[in-house]
């Protein structure tokens, strides 16, 4: 009875919520830069019975939405994420005008299907997820605490049951030596590119002792003015990646000994700044997996296994203080050729495979919703499994 109540209740909001999808679709607006997105989607909810805060959590095109009907409710609390950011010039090719969709659609079948539920699920807009990383303002300032669990599912070309991200970071690296003449007067000179290039070996020697969970990558950001001229300030722009926020900081050491190492031989000097907040790691054990393997099941589509660690996303900050779902759901079909952030990726949004990733994605979140809050005990073992990890 459950999938069935749900499914009615979808079905009376579908057209709605996909007019909503469609219309992010074909208005993109990058990171930063949501505004009439949040406006429209807020409208839309306003409209359908809840009550809006915006912006919400101290981020700018950020809202909380909360159903009128509990705004009173004093039991447990869970939040469907919302994100609405597009890409520069592919639009939304990362799927998010769907997977916003998906979250409305879901909380509203299950606020309809079951309106004596005891949970109060609250849908929260999260801007910024390519850039910037607006989850991880809204956690540090307060913006998921009191909630049991977040939820979201993102659209990706397989089905699969969580999102495999890495903890991540950055580093901007300043080498600054004295300019002098390339040939008349070389020995004058310090030479701030040598001192990048040795940071840049070091680091690939490191590459060989760290564990296999890490990773990073960079770019010469400012190399030089001019072949004839020492250097005198070159920039590095390197990011780090680990399976856990330990993992991440040892990683971040091990460069920051290896630049202060490298300016010293070079005879410069060096400086560094992180641009961006740490991105955490998502939690997910096996217990979390059966129950997710379930709910996609019962929409008969048939999932796969996580290939592995990549990328990583700002929710991991939001799993830093609980627990948190991201199931991938696939509208690509038989052209697994077809990737996230590729333009083709963007067209299919526009055809009947973004429908029925939206119905499905809607059945998947509210089951999920509609589990946690009538099985309390599965709720209870997954904050506990969680709150180990965590160490909180």
């Amino acid at each position: 009875m459950t999938q069935e109540a749900i499914r009615n209740q979808a079905g009376k909001y579908f057209d709605k919520v996909k007019a909503l999808a469609d219309y992010l679709t074909e208005h993109p607006e990058i990171s930063g830069e949501e505004k009439e997105s949040c406006a429209y989607i807020t409208k839309f909810l306003k409209e359908v019975g809840y009550e809006i805060t915006t912006p919400y959590a101290g981020m700018p095109h950020s809202f909380l939405a909360v159903d009128k009907e509990k705004k009173e409710f004093q039991g447990p609390k869970a939040a469907f994420l919302c994100e609405y950011d597009a890409l520069p010039e592919v639009g939304h090719a990362c799927g998010h005008s769907y997977s916003c969709a998906v979250s409305i659609l879901g909380a509203l079948a299950l606020r309809e299907a079951y309106p004596d539920l005891p949970v109060r699920i609250d849908l929260i807009g999260t801007p910024g997820e390519e850039f910037v990383g607006g989850k991880c303002y809204m956690t540090e300032n307060g913006g998921f605490d009191g909630y049991q669990y977040a939820a979201m599912v993102h659209l990706n070309n397989e089905n699969v049951t969580y999102f495999q991200v890495l903890a991540s970071n950055d580093r901007y690296f300043t080498f600054r030596g004295k300019a002098a003449h390339a040939s008349a007067c070389p020995e004058e000179g310090l030479n701030a590119l040598n001192a990048a290039r040795l940071f840049m070996e070091a680091m690939d020697m490191w590459r060989q002792h760290i564990t296999k969970d890490c990773q990073f990558h960079g770019i010469v950001a400012k190399g030089g003015a001019a072949p004839n001229i020492v250097p005198d300030e070159v920039c590095l722009d390197y990011y780090y990646r680990a399976a856990t926020i330990e993992n991440l900081w040892k990683l971040n050491r091990i460069s920051e000994t290896c630049a202060k190492g490298a300016a010293m031989a070079a005879g410069t000097t060096v400086e560094w700044s992180q641009r961006y907040p740490d991105y955490g790691e998502i939690y997910w054990n096996d217990y979390m997996d059966e129950i997710m393997q379930k709910l996609f099941s019962d929409t008969k589509r048939v999932t796969v296994r996580s290939k592995g660690p990549g990328g990583s996303t700002d929710l991991g900050n939001v799993n830093l203080k609980i627990p948190v779902f991201h199931p991938m759901i696939d509208i690509t079909g038989s052209r697994k050729d077809i990737v996230i952030h590729d333009r083709e990726f963007e067209r299919l949004l526009h055809t009947e495979a973004a429908a029925e990733v939206l119905r499905d994605g809607a059945y998947i979140i509210a089951g999920l919703g509609y589990k946690l809050a009538s099985e309390p005990e599965v709720m209870e073992r997954i904050k506990e499994d969680h709150r180990k990890y965590r160490n909180l």
